[in-house]
């Protein structure tokens, strides 16, 4: 990025030498930065429908879009590094501008009745480390795109209305530390390339629609500590990928359609293991003394 905008530079003077055209300076340069997420930040505001508390009426051009409610800016630049207007009852949809303010590096926006879809263009914001959607009525799919995010740290999006699969590219956010998409209509499977994520610590998917089994490559998720899957279509045997997450300390899978006998020996496979939500299933045999 640094070499790219080095480029640029050198390009605008090379132009201004040859051609005797006025030489941007470097803060008309920042200053046109600091209009396109401003601009961004009047296009989100364009797409609320309801704000009941008030809270964008500070959106406008009194002061400096850093001052704006629920907008924090860098240090070093005026650029907008977090939205967060989670809680307000705001409705509306999110506005694909988004995309343009590529400095974001926290979104959240829970507790609010957001609608529509999440716009690919959140696929431009490759500085984003936490994407927090829960408890709105967003439908649609999971964006591929958003996978180009490779700094995620967090994807929340519980409590929505997405459908569809889980994109089998969140095998790239090698960063992710919690999954977080209990209580939508997801369906198809859980993909196996989730075993690429060792950073990942919270995989909860419960209440939604998926079918299959738990993939072996979740061995990979060496860093796990909760897998919540219960109230889906899963089936199988008791995943023996399992044994290996010595780090895990609750396995809920309650609610599906497992079957086929629960190790005996589990509390020695997983001596960290608090939780194990096991109820609404096939198994048969022994039933261990951590499981419920």
């Amino acid at each position: 990025m640094k070499l790219q905008a080095n480029l640029c530079l050198a390009a605008i003077f090379l132009l201004s030498f040859c051609f005797k055209l006025p030489l941007f300076s470097i803060s008309a340069i920042h200053a046109l930065s600091n209009e396109t997420d401003r601009f961004a930040l009047l296009h989100f505001k364009q797409s609320i429908t309801s704000d009941p508390f008030g809270i964008l009426s500070s959106w406008n051009d009194s002061v400096s879009f850093c001052n704006w409610h629920g907008i924090t800016c860098g240090r070093r630049h005026p650029r907008v590094t977090s939205l967060d207007l989670q809680g307000h009852n705001l409705k509306g949809s999110l506005s694909p501008h988004i995309g343009n303010l590529t400095f974001l590096r926290f979104i959240s926006l829970q507790e609010n009745s957001f609608s529509g879809q999440i716009p690919q263009q959140v696929g431009h914001l490759f500085r984003l480390q936490h994407l927090i959607l829960a408890n709105n009525t967003i439908g649609g799919k999971i964006p591929v795109s958003l996978m180009n995010c490779s700094k995620l740290r967090t994807i929340n999006l519980f409590g929505n209305k997405l459908h569809g699969d889980i994109p089998k590219e969140i095998g790239t956010l090698i960063k992710l530390e919690t999954f977080q998409v209990r209580k939508n209509n997801l369906r198809g499977v859980i993909p196996t390339s989730l075993g690429n994520l060792s950073s990942l610590k919270v995989f909860s998917v419960t209440y939604n629609d998926l079918v299959g089994s738990i993939p072996d490559e979740i061995r990979g998720l060496s860093s796990l500590k909760k897998f919540l899957a219960a109230a889906n279509r899963l089936s199988g045997t008791f995943p023996s990928s399992l044994y290996n997450l010595s780090s895990l300390n609750e396995i809920s899978i309650t609610s599906n359609q497992f079957n086929g006998n629960l190790p005996a020996n589990i509390s020695f496979d997983l001596p960290n293991l608090q939780i194990l939500l096991v109820g609404g299933n096939k198994f048969s045999g022994t039933i261990p003394a951590v499981a419920i």
